[in-house]
């Protein structure tokens, strides 16, 4: 029996499993949907899915990204309503990352779909280095970096459990989020990845609260790379943007619909999770999805 899209049975039964987990998976870890369903869009899902087409990079990007605005206008919201967001701190940092993810989306176009799939995985291996070293016992990230420039100033931290004073946001505060705005318009990643890290190991955020805020600094970088990635697909001439790619919107609305309860159970999920075991289950993600994109990459080309 054919379903819509072509779809059979166990192929819809499969793509709506598949895609529940992956949702739930980065919406509990604040991660973009582009780390775990860019390579799931282009090695996964035409495996298991026959009625999945093949997609070029870009259009598994594109579709990524698509997905990703139904299932964290799910969780931002539920994450929202739980307290876990600090919209002050989310404002200065979008403030950085939408207008350079939206050039970062027309520059894309230009780079070399090898040389986008090494930054993909290389940025994964950096983000679960990173993570590695600033939250393993008996070690901090200061040990590779000078603490003035990772670190906030200690005298932020808080010890009567309160919140740091997260408002003030220098030079470097606003690289690191001009550089998440880049990758997320290039790759559709490390907005997310890049503004957790930033909370937790520079302004010493819990991973509660800075959860929430990435989430929230990460859907609407994304929304603007998606944005701006429409207009050149309707609008921009094809020697301008050399796209010969498409993206399957209708299968981006049926995971769409997964993804948005899967951003509810995310949200739920993450406020049960205890904090290391959260940055431990982030590093491993992003370290396995790293190597087996540069494995794709150098190994079998």
């Amino acid at each position: 029996m054919s379903l819509p899209l072509g779809f059979s049975p166990t192929g819809l039964a499969f793509f709506v499993l598949l895609t529940f987990l992956i949702a739930t998976t980065v919406n509990t870890f604040a991660m973009e949907a582009a780390v775990l369903f860019t390579p799931a869009f282009l090695f996964v899902y035409p495996e298991l899915v026959p009625a999945f087409p093949d997609l070029a990079l870009q259009g598994a990007i594109g579709l990524a990204l698509f997905v990703e605005l139904f299932g964290y206008t799910s969780s931002v919201s539920a994450y929202w309503f739980r307290g876990q967001v600090d919209w002050t701190v989310a404002k200065a940092v979008l403030a950085v990352s939408v207008p350079v993810a939206i050039v970062a989306r027309a520059v894309s176009y230009f780079v070399p779909s090898t040389a986008l799939k090494v930054l993909f995985g290389g940025m994964l291996l950096v983000l679960s280095f990173v993570l590695y070293l600033s939250h393993r016992d008996g070690k901090s990230l200061g040990d590779l970096v000078d603490a003035s420039r990772l670190f906030g100033d200690s005298s932020r931290i808080r010890t009567d459990g309160g919140t740091p004073d997260t408002t003030q946001f220098d030079r470097f505060d606003r690289t690191i989020a001009g550089v998440g705005g880049a990758m997320a318009g290039l790759v559709g990643i490390a907005i997310g990845e890049l503004a957790q890290t930033l909370l937790t190991v520079r302004k010493n955020v819990s991973i509660r609260i800075s959860t929430g805020t990435s989430a929230l600094i990460l859907h609407g970088t994304i929304v603007s790379a998606l944005v701006a990635n429409l207009l050149l697909l309707r609008y921009a001439p094809e020697s301008f943007s050399g796209h010969d790619f498409t993206v399957p919107f209708e299968f981006g609305l049926v995971a769409g619909v997964t993804c948005a309860v899967g951003g509810q159970t995310g949200a739920f999920l993450n406020s049960r999770v205890p904090e290391h075991r959260t940055v431990q289950t982030m590093t491993v993600v992003y370290s396995l999805v790293g190597v087996f994109t540069l494995v794709r990459v150098f190994a079998l080309g």
